[in-house]
């Protein structure tokens, strides 16, 4: 497959960049932006720690500098071949501008995958819902 499959969006945001990393890494916040599994405990994301969906997928921490990066790596059970293989990866970068924060997001490259294309349609939408709530979240918390 030519060319890369990875998403890239960016929203601006009017917070410091502390609350937005706050949203980024604290399950009561995730779960209003993102998906959890039941039973996942309200553990910050730091380096090493996976989000598990039994039998399904993974999301495992392997980058984390405290208000600048975020890197999430992604396996999903029934892709061919083991976890090292990829390097698929959901990526918060933080970089403060004035008194806002933009926040990017790069998902992917999904082109290694048979089906990547919808991997890539399905974090398109994943971007474009869940920057907003992310947006609106770090700008109206306390």
């Amino acid at each position: 497959m030519n060319g890369q499959l990875t998403v890239k969006d960016q929203i601006t945001i009017d917070a410091p960049v502390s609350k937005v990393w706050e949203v980024l890494v604290a399950p009561k916040y995730i779960r209003q932006w993102d998906d959890l599994p039941e039973g996942f405990d309200d553990y910050y994301l730091e380096p090493g720690r996976s989000i598990e969906w039994s039998g399904v997928s993974r999301t495992t921490v392997t980058d984390s500098e405290p208000n600048k990066l975020l890197r999430l790596s992604l396996y999903v059970s029934k892709w061919e071949l083991p976890p090292a293989s990829y390097d698929i990866a959901y990526t918060y970068r933080l970089a403060e501008q004035d008194s806002q924060t933009v926040l990017m997001l790069e998902i992917g490259d999904f082109s290694v995958l048979e089906d990547g294309d919808n991997y890539f349609e399905a974090s398109v939408d994943f971007a474009k819902e869940s920057l907003p709530k992310i947006k609106n979240l770090a700008e109206n918390r306390v």
